[in-house]
């Protein structure tokens, strides 16, 4: 039953446990439609809460194996991009060697290039310092010398080089349990990665690439993908866990 009192006035029905206030007057709301929840209704929402974090566990797991698995891909993504963007900079061709253990990122200095002659290169580089021009920054050589430091003329003065790191390179090693293959748009057949195989992916200083498929194989997951010509990023990849 409800109550209707005037604000000047008090309701005494002390079966009422609570009133809400509206303007001009006062509703009293019946104990009867006040109630906590069930021990039922509680059960079930407890219920409801397992059922959907027993679903969200596996999720999270496959989804941090297939982060994991993604990570060659991606690094060799990231590599693409930076010789992609040191070839267009510096004007001259910069690759990316496969390998046994991974691949590694530098300037093109040989189309027939072995696995020695890589680790050479990349031994030269921790060794020695940094290469620049072959014109050191303090030979001021004017435009009709023809050379020498001594000036003999008004012209100005030839603006040096620009200078490149000609060791420069960075690597990603392979989990030893992952194993990947590679294809040119020449290849018949995938070429896999393995012993003292080497295959290069160049880029031109138009910062044009041979479009590139990848098989990467690991215990939990395989990967597919397609690298495009132009831009060198991924045009198509498929995903298979295991």
């Amino acid at each position: 039953m409800n109550f209707t009192c005037r604000i000047s006035k008090t309701c005494h029905d002390e079966s009422v446990p609570y009133a809400s206030r509206r303007a001009g007057f006062v509703r009293l709301v019946p104990a009867r439609l006040t109630r906590a929840f069930t021990l039922v209704e509680i059960v079930i929402s407890l219920t409801i809460v397992a059922v959907l974090a027993a679903a969200t566990v596996p999720m999270l797991t496959g989804y941090k194996e297939e982060s994991l698995a993604r990570e060659p891909v991606t690094e060799l993504l990231a590599l693409a991009r930076e010789v992609r963007m040191r070839a267009m900079r510096e004007k001259r061709p910069y690759q990316v060697a496969f390998h046994a253990t991974g691949f590694t990122a530098s300037r093109y200095f040989n189309p027939y290039l072995q696995l020695s002659e890589l680790n050479e290169f990349l031994l030269a580089g921790e060794e020695e310092p940094a290469v620049v021009s072959s014109v050191e920054q303090g030979d001021k050589s004017d435009l009709d010398s023809g050379s020498g430091l001594t000036k003999t003329s008004d012209l100005p003065l030839a603006p040096p080089p620009p200078k490149f790191d000609e060791n420069w390179s960075q690597k990603y090693e392979l989990p030893k349990e992952v194993k990947y293959a590679i294809q040119h748009w020449y290849d018949a057949e995938p070429t896999v990665i393995e012993g003292e195989v080497v295959k290069l992916w160049v880029f031109q200083p138009s910062g044009v690439c041979q479009p590139l498929k990848i098989h990467v194989e690991g215990p939990s997951s395989t990967f597919d993908v397609e690298f495009a010509a132009l831009t060198a990023d991924i045009v198509k990849e498929s995903i298979e866990l295991k």
